[in-house]
């Protein structure tokens, strides 16, 4: 072996056309298809000489083909995701099976809450990353033993270590890290990513890490990110942005994935400030505490569009999530985005904690009030690790453990004294359907395909796609229901 191990960064097909793996903060397959970036691996595959960024589920390599490619390795770094762990560790068997040798790491958020259960659950995983990944897995490929290894969980004379955490990256030591994007134009093809909202082909990456905000039911900031915000210098995010505009020429925008871009007004007008004369679209996620100054600024710098979780119209329920934000932020918000011309792709969820069909019927009442250009309707999860996921099982409100189907794609398993699983699930196809089908609405998205071949194709597939996952859910929330009912009768009345 030699001195650095030749290192595979790999985000598996957990199901086919998975997409809530280790680019998504919704570890959950879409109604339509959308891929994000696996930017938390490009980091430590940018570190290691003769390393690959294999991101099977855009890429469309399955399960077989990705065994054999792991048989050229020595170390597989997998990102792993809370509703694909059993598959995952089911491709980990089959590539140790046909190398023996090969040592595995898992990493993401699943291990990160649960490490000993997961090391417990299969003896191929040889340790599992507490915390950010970038250095550990970079150590031991580096020939670091397990022992001297910060936030490293692995087993010993068949007990489980846990190592002392990591502290996470700062300013200094996030401007020392490799681009993604260089890692991408090595390994990736920026064509294969999509996301409905977004002009194709696009190109993410992370300007800070983090999100202070204290939302219950956020995955990332509540394990793998953390709720320090910690920034790269603006110099930093610049360069990169300067960088990529030369290797992907092709590409129509970036997007900013930070878990929120827009945390502090200084720092945001100062990136825009740099932004501004280099002329290029760029979309980033937000909050909706920025003023219209702030959002001026970003419009001028080339922003074109803000995903915005604005989650529910209901006061309360915003306030039993501490979501920190009010409908009337999101009004004034959303008022000024039209203002300053910015589109706005806004984010709701059905089914947390104070959900009643009443509190359903506000939100689509808000979410038209709002006139976001898209819209997209989750139903509330409750992952391990999250506050939420506490709050759920204290109270008996786990109707089941499955979050998703077959294929990955998310059912609700939170149940409430009067609000049921198929109510939620009729709460979320009403959302769409009164959202969307309004003439208006319609004549909107009609209006961009009419002269647009390429946009009348992908509209049409996922029109298809939608009412296809429609229609299977139905059939699994139907299912899943009777059994919930039956288990947990005082939870269904």
């Amino acid at each position: 072996m030699s001195s650095v191990m030749k290192t595979l960064f790999l985000n598996p097909p957990s199901f086919e056309g998975f997409d809530g793996g280790a680019g998504a903060r919704w570890p959950a397959t879409r109604e339509i298809a959308s891929y994000w970036y696996p930017v938390w691996l490009s980091y430590p595959a940018g570190m290691l000489p003769g390393s690959r960024l294999l991101d099977a589920p855009p890429a469309k390599i399955s399960q077989a083909e990705t065994i054999k490619i792991s048989s050229d390795y020595d170390f597989v770094v997998l990102f792993t995701s809370n509703v694909g762990f059993e598959s995952d560790v089911s491709i980990v068997r089959h590539m140790k099976e046909a190398k023996p040798s090969l040592k595995v790491a898992f990493v993401g958020p699943d291990v990160q809450t649960r490490p000993a259960e997961c090391l417990r659950a299969s003896e191929d995983i040889d340790f599992v990353v507490r915390g950010e990944f970038d250095h550990p897995v970079v150590e031991f490929a580096q020939g670091v033993p397990l022992s001297g290894i910060a936030g490293a969980s692995y087993r010993k004379d068949g007990e489980i270590v846990h190592n002392p955490a990591r502290p996470p990256l700062e300013t200094a030591e996030l401007d020392k890290l490799p681009f993604a994007t260089e890692v991408y134009k090595r390994d990736l093809k920026i064509e294969d990513y999509n996301i409905p909202f977004l002009l194709h082909p696009y190109v993410s990456f992370y300007t800070s890490r983090g999100c202070p905000a204290l939302c219950t039911f956020c995955h990332w900031p509540q394990t793998l990110s953390g709720h320090a915000w910690r920034v790269r210098s603006t110099d930093n995010v610049v360069a990169e942005f300067r960088q990529a505009m030369k290797l992907f020429p092709q590409a129509k925008e970036f997007f900013f994935d930070d878990d929120t871009f827009n945390i502090r007004k200084d720092r945001v007008v100062d990136v825009c400030s740099r932004l501004q004369p280099l002329g290029f679209r760029w979309s980033a996620n937000a909050r909706t505490h920025t003023d219209y100054d702030t959002l001026k600024a970003m419009a001028d710098a080339g922003c074109r569009l803000l995903i915005v979780g604005f989650e529910s119209g209901d006061a309360q329920i915003l306030k039993n999530i501490k979501k920190g934000t009010t409908p009337e932020m999101g009004r004034a918000f959303a008022k000024n985005c039209k203002k300053v011309g910015l589109i706005v792709h806004a984010d709701f969820i059905i089914g947390l904690p104070g959900e009643t069909k009443e509190t359903i019927a506000r939100t689509i009442d808000y979410a038209k009030e709002l006139d976001a250009d898209t819209v997209q309707v989750s139903v509330a999860h409750a992952y391990p690790g999250t506050e939420l996921y506490e709050y759920a099982a204290k109270n008996g409100y786990l109707a089941t453990e499955q979050r998703a189907d077959g294929g990955g794609h998310q059912l609700p398993h939170i149940v409430y004294p009067g609000l049921s699983l198929e109510d939620m699930m009729a709460g979320m196809n009403r959302f769409y359907d009164s959202y969307y089908l309004r003439p208006r609405i319609v004549w909107r998205i009609v209006k961009k395909a009419l002269w647009d071949s390429h946009e009348r194709k992908r509209l049409y597939g996922e029109a298809v796609e939608y009412l296809r996952i429609r229609a299977e859910r139905w059939r699994y929330v139907r299912h899943g229901a009777a059994q919930a009912r039956a288990a947990y009768p005082a939870a269904h009345p």
